[in-house]
């Protein structure tokens, strides 16, 4: 039973990895305004710039609409139902979420979010391990996919059709 333990006990591990990277964005998010409406180009702050505070609201939906999912997926958990395909949903969607929140607000940081000393630094560094721990993405596919029904059905070996 040791492994259909282990197997049920993932679905708690990405709903909590999923839950821990709502806030971490959205912090990263609030610091990037933070920064970008105190940092000056060609007379005005980075902010000010529309495909900026448009990219950084683009961002903050996107974080919502994980926190919808990441909800859904407790709730029933709660409830005792089987969540497997809404925790590898709401795992897969954080990790790539996570990743570009990162990339897209180190972006306005220009050359200072390199510094170590900056959380955005430190986020886009170490957010990368969303995608990788507790089944990487391609894993979460195949889950999802074999949930929905579509993943292909394995041939045994030597059949060539």
């Amino acid at each position: 039973m040791g492994f259909v333990y282990q197997m049920q006990q993932f679905q708690e591990e990405r709903l909590w990895a999923a839950a821990g990277g709502l806030v971490k964005m959205e912090r990263i998010i609030a610091d990037t305004i933070d920064y970008t409406r105190g940092r000056q180009a060609f007379g005005q702050s980075i902010l000010d710039n529309q495909v900026v505070h448009y990219r950084l609201a683009e961002l903050e939906t996107k974080v919502e609409l994980l926190r919808s999912l990441v909800y859904r997926a407790v709730e029933e958990y709660l409830a005792g139902a089987d969540v497997t395909k809404l925790a590898s949903m709401a795992k897969l969607t954080a990790g790539r979420l996570q990743r570009k929140v990162a990339d897209q607000c180190l972006q306005y940081w220009g050359g200072m979010g390199y510094m170590t000393e900056t959380e955005v630094s430190r986020y886009y560094r170490d957010g990368r391990l969303m995608s990788i721990g507790g089944g990487a993405d391609e894993v979460m596919l195949a889950i999802i996919c074999k949930m929905m029904g579509t993943l292909p059905a394995r041939k045994p070996p030597g059949a060539n059709h």
